[in-house]
């Protein structure tokens, strides 16, 4: 390693956004993205580093106090102040207060390189006080500092949920909470190669408390968003980052049954068809099944995907249809390499369309084969070939959607290479424009970065669903998760987790870090545990009331026994699985709408507790509850053999006890109640909130959903008048006529809540769908409230109110 800090810039003044500095073979561009954002890029002379000539069309800034040394770059909110020689740093001030920096570049280190590998950093100066957020999928606590990362893909089944670094997903952006200020800005690195982040493991008295970024191959690239609010953070990094292309479908929020088991049996499809039996039998909804990849293996026991093994699935037609009778959509894992024994394995080699080694051999890697603890000579398919790209799409709808299956489970796609010298093709690119400008030519892997392979993979898997069902949502679950892929990527999981009850607590944290990174929004884990040993009851219980909370509830399991962990596992506690099961079908409506919300503003669906109370300081290190929208805080349990929760309620709101409906003031910690046969995890509801609920039912779409009811959880009577505005959402959940052809419906439910009433109102928004219940409810949740809440009617109002008691009532909905 050489660390070459270039110095002696000089401003170009033919170039005005990006404000440009040349030194040598080094340029740093500084471009004024909006008043919030700002992008800083660093050229420097190598042939691995990819280049870029971007310019912006922002306008409304200025460039002042020009020194022929330093000037100051100021839009109307912050201001950024440019040392650009002898050496070049940058300062970032708040336009409020120009004497204290929100963030500040390490002078006379700050943009070091490796002329002879191509490698970067960037280094800049650590408050001791700051709290550092996000970071993609990360184990351990919710705030990073004092910790080491790798940005690196591996396959890590089973791994520590406290410790383990790295994991699967890949996403080089972190928030930073001001110890101090309480004020919050994000930074995201705009770079795919294998990098790492220091965020204050590391010291050296020469140059005091530090962090810093570093990446295999530049050039540094960089966004930083200016909040003050972590989710006016969160919102600048996800308009970058895009929206959905389409919403999921509505089944996605269900039971999402799966184990490795299942299709490992000789029997597989009559286990698979029994399991859909025994759902019924038990009456446990359920809406898929993944299809693990006990399916492709073959008479010699190796795993070749895109083939059916008809020994275990004689008719995977009948298979289908038969699970698609049973209400349930079936997903199929598929693994982006072929063994050299696949029968296809020539056929790609031939058409050029693996990753190649330096010889331009299809690029060796040992890869899972069979059984447990098998290996196989295997090739990775190169994406970016048009070869490569067809052929999993062409096999996605010949071997898979003709078949019946209607969901891509893309997994181990982390891509993982000992090599960086392996070649991509670099013929075929991502639907978004990621990166830098990316090469046309063979290029080798250490210079562009695996995740593009990880997002191709999901392009193919998802262009051919949408291909095959023009009409239809498509369903892609990816295990790695990259930038964009979200986009086209509805759901995503913690993968492989070990059965512990250390996982089901910092599982909580990972998902909400996960959350920041604007990752795919249905995001949840594997209930149970997959790895390990089967869970006892007390556990199995806990991630369930936990886990039905959470976007992607899905109950799946390896265990070292070779046992399944089915909701019926064990019958002293199947009837709270069965009850927490139904709850959360009920939700299904609270979890769509908050889906919708992320179509259209990119906000997640979890977030940890300081996204919304970053003025109380007891939050910036609350790890282990997360928020589900902005209205609901889970307390779940993570300890065996208790039956209380101690619970922290922040300061910024006041809250009701979901289980109880009893009102707290904020700024306290209390003791719940958090028994063993409760339908769900310890719960609370923000003050002045609207949650719309459905019917359980054996799946979405059995019966017509024609219940809706709105729970009033009010600001209690004493914190004044307070409005409160909740929008309701209504579609087929299955189209694409919502995103195509705007066929929704769109409801304005407003709450004023005074001493003495709680007021309620209507406004039709859009409608261009007719839901299935023609009466919306309204019942009074909070305990202990002799308020009465009616219906603000208005002269000449289409709603027909139904009083039935003081705390509810009902409104005929007047659909056209």
């Amino acid at each position: 390693m050489k660390q070459k800090n270039p110095t002696n810039f000089s401003l170009d003044k033919s170039s005005s956004n990006p404000v440009k500095f040349d030194s040598g073979d080094n340029t740093i561009q500084v471009h004024v993205v909006s008043d919030c954002v700002i992008r800083v890029q660093h050229h420097f002379s190598h042939e691995g580093c990819l280049k870029e000539a971007v310019s912006s069309s922002f306008k409304d800034f200025e460039v002042a106090d020009d020194t022929q040394s330093s000037l100051s770059i100021k839009t109307s909110k912050i201001t950024v102040k440019v040392n650009y020689s002898p050496d070049f740093y940058l300062t970032w001030y708040y336009n409020d207060d120009l004497e204290t920096p929100f963030a500040e570049d390490l002078a006379c280190r700050a943009y070091p390189y490796d002329p002879k590998t191509g490698a970067i950093w960037h280094y800049t100066r650590r408050n001791v006080k700051d709290h550092y957020y996000g970071l993609g999928e990360r184990s351990g606590d919710l705030d990073l500092h004092g910790r080491r990362f790798r940005l690196e893909r591996l396959d890590c089944m089973g791994y520590d949920a406290e410790n383990m670094d790295p994991l699967y997903k890949f996403c080089p952006f972190y928030i930073t909470l001001s110890g101090t200020s309480k004020k919050a800005h994000g930074i995201y690195y705009n770079n795919f190669t294998r990098s790492s982040f220091d965020l204050g493991d590391e010291n050296d008295a020469m140059w005091g408390p530090y962090k810093y970024y570093n990446a295999d191959c530049g050039p540094l690239d960089y966004y930083v968003f200016w909040g003050p609010e972590i989710k006016d953070v969160v919102q600048e990094f996800s308009d970058l980052m895009g929206r959905p292309k389409e919403l999921p479908p509505r089944y996605s929020l269900g039971y999402l049954a799966s184990s490795m088991a299942y299709a490992e049996v000789d029997n597989a499809q009559e286990a698979l068809e029994e399991f859909a039996q025994n759902c019924h039998k038990h009456d446990i909804p359920c809406d898929g099944m993944h299809l693990s990849s006990g399916y492709t293996v073959n008479e010699e026991g190796e795993r070749c995907v895109f083939t059916w093994n008809l020994n275990r699935f004689p008719d995977p037609k009948a298979f289908t249809d038969n699970l698609r009778k049973a209400g349930i959509h079936l997903f199929a894992n598929i693994k982006p390499w072929l063994l050299e024994s696949h029968p296809d394995y020539d056929l790609m080699k031939e058409q050029g369309g693996y990753v190649l080694d330096d010889e331009g051999k299809p690029g060796r890697v040992m890869q899972w084969k069979g059984g447990r603890g098998t290996m196989g000579a295997s090739a990775y398919i190169d994406f970016t070939t048009p070869a490569g790209f067809d052929y999993w799409k062409s096999k996605v709808k010949e071997q898979l959607l003709e078949y019946g299956i209607e969901g891509c489970w893309n997994d181990n796609n982390e891509f993982t290479m000992t090599d960086d010298d392996f070649s991509i093709a670099c013929e075929k690119h991502p639907w978004v424009d990621v990166l830098h400008k990316l090469p046309t030519e063979r290029t080798a892997i250490g210079y562009v970065g695996t995740p593009l392979l990880t997002m191709l993979m999901a392009q193919s898997s998802y262009e051919a669903i949408r291909e095959f069902w023009p009409e239809k949502r498509p369903f892609v679950i990816t295990r790695s998760a990259t930038p964009f892929i979200h986009q086209i990527v509805p759901q995503t999981w913690s993968g492989d987790n070990y059965t512990a009850w250390k996982t089901i607590k910092y599982n909580v944290p990972m998902g909400s870090s996960a959350a920041l990174s604007i990752f795919p929004a249905g995001y949840g884990h594997d209930v149970g545990g997959f790895a390990g040993p089967k869970p006892d009851p007390d556990l199995f219980v806990r991630w369930v009331q936990q886990a039905i909370y959470m976007p992607r509830f899905s109950i799946h399991s390896w265990n070292i026994d070779d046992s399944v962990t089915e909701p019926w596992t064990y019958p002293e506690v199947l009837p709270v699985i069965r009850s927490s099961i139904h709850y959360r079908y009920r939700l299904i409506p609270f979890l769509y709408n908050l889906l919708v919300n992320f179509h259209r503003t990119g906000q997640p669906v979890l977030r940890p507790i300081v996204y919304h109370c970053q003025d109380d300081p007891e939050t910036h290190q609350q790890s282990f509850e997360f928020m589900v929208g902005e209205s609901l805080m889970v307390a779940p349990v993570y300890e065996p053999n208790v039956t209380k929760r101690t619970v922290y309620l922040p300061k910024t709101y006041n809250w009701y006890h979901l289980q109880t409906g009893k009102y707290y003031t904020g700024g306290q910690k209390i003791d719940v109640d958090a028994p063993l046969d409760a339908e769900a995890a310890p719960a609370f509801f923000r003050e002045s909130s609207l949650i719309p609920l459905g019917k359980t039912m054996q799946h979405v779409g059995f019966s017509a959903d024609d219940e809706r009811v709105i729970e009033v959880w009010p600001s209690h009577s004493s914190s004044g008048e307070v409005e409160h505005k909740q929008l309701l959402v209504e579609d087929d959940g299955i189209s694409t006529k919502h995103t195509d052809a705007k066929e929704y419906t769109e409801l304005e439910i407003s709450m004023r809540s005074t001493a003495k009433t709680i007021t309620l109102d209507i406004s039709v928004v859009h409608q261009n769908f007719k839901p299935a219940y023609n009466t919306l409810s309204f019942v009074l949740k909070s305990a202990d409230d002799d308020r009465e809440i009616v219906f603000a009617q208005k002269e000449g109002s289409q709603f027909k109110v139904h009083q039935k008691s003081k705390g509810a009532f009902s409104i005929d909905m007047p659909w056209k």
